[in-house]
């Protein structure tokens, strides 16, 4: 049996531990001090997001009036609230069917560019050929100089002989997407060992194979920043569907949207409707993905 000391010692040590664990945990981040350049910086961030969204709002105000309420008071506050706005648009500008032609097109763009981009960046950041770096130079400064509307009307007129038809309007989406891409992938591509490509030779896996199911899985981020990146400027496109494919059978929802302004120019609170249901998918998506975007092209830049 232990002495009494001993036994008074353990019973205090028991309690301490007690207390100890009943006691609540300490934070181990310490609370951030309010100073006047914090609330300077939130206060200059709220503005800037004020500035941003109040067009947006603006926007849905006038598109949930009516024509009347619009021209007595085109800045107040919506009083009488008119969703039929939304369904006569629905109608008069066909938005189903463009919508489903400004999707495919848009798919086929970012499949096609993407890949293309991939192989092309592979090989130029490995080096597997002497000239790899006179092509990335001349891929980068081709980022610099402006598409040459009469050349590119040329060659799909008269050398492919694909003008005025989707087809048209891809390839053109498609080459003026690829430098940037090529450009993004290298920076990726390098931080990846090389390594992992003797290994998975030596194991008897092909280039187009370990391209697949090695590195692409390893590209998530970067990838789904190409694909938001281009799909976001391929929908928003307006000169491109206006020049390259003047078939009236497919038309796109911002060609569809200027025709809409030409008939129905003067009902400005439909117009505004049809503004806001073009602009939403993307609005949407932007949301939902904005952190892989900006997570892709903070690891592209500093990777590379």
């Amino acid at each position: 049996m232990m002495n009494g000391p001993a036994c008074e010692c353990g019973e205090e040590l028991r309690q301490t531990q007690a207390s100890s664990e009943n006691m609540p945990q300490k934070k181990l981040r310490k609370k951030k001090k309010i100073t006047a350049g914090r609330i300077a910086t939130y206060a200059m961030l709220i503005l800037i997001a004020a500035v941003m969204l109040f067009p947006l709002y603006y926007l849905v105000n006038i598109s949930l009036k009516s024509y009347d309420e619009f021209l007595t008071n085109p800045t107040g506050l919506v009083r009488d609230v008119q969703f039929s706005n939304y369904s006569q648009v629905f109608w008069e500008m066909n938005v189903i069917s463009r919508f489903f032609t400004t999707v495919v097109l848009v798919a086929i763009t970012c499949v096609l560019s993407l890949v293309l981009a991939l192989f092309a960046a592979f090989p130029l950041s490995r080096n597997y050929f002497k000239s790899s770096g006179k092509v990335m130079l001349f891929i980068l400064a081709s980022m610099f100089f402006p598409g040459s509307l009469v050349a590119n009307v040329i060659i799909l007129k008269d050398f492919l002989g694909i003008y005025g038809t989707p087809a048209a309007l891809v390839v053109i989406w498609v080459s003026g997407g690829i430098p940037m891409n090529v450009f993004m992938l290298i920076g990726f591509v390098k931080s990846l060992p090389r390594e992992l490509d003797e290994a998975s030779f030596i194991d008897g896996c092909g280039y187009f194979r370990y391209v697949i199911t090695t590195a692409v899985p390893l590209m998530k981020p970067i990838i789904a920043t190409l694909i938001m990146i281009k799909a976001i400027s391929s929908w928003n496109d307006f000169l491109g569907p206006f020049i390259y494919m003047n078939d009236p059978m497919y038309k796109t929802l911002s060609t569809g949207l200027y025709t809409y302004m030409s008939q129905f120019g003067a009902a400005w609170n439909k117009f505004a409707a049809a503004i806001f249901v073009v602009a939403l998918p993307m609005i949407v998506i932007y949301i939902f993905f904005q952190r892989y975007i900006i997570e892709g092209l903070a690891s592209g830049a500093i990777k590379g």
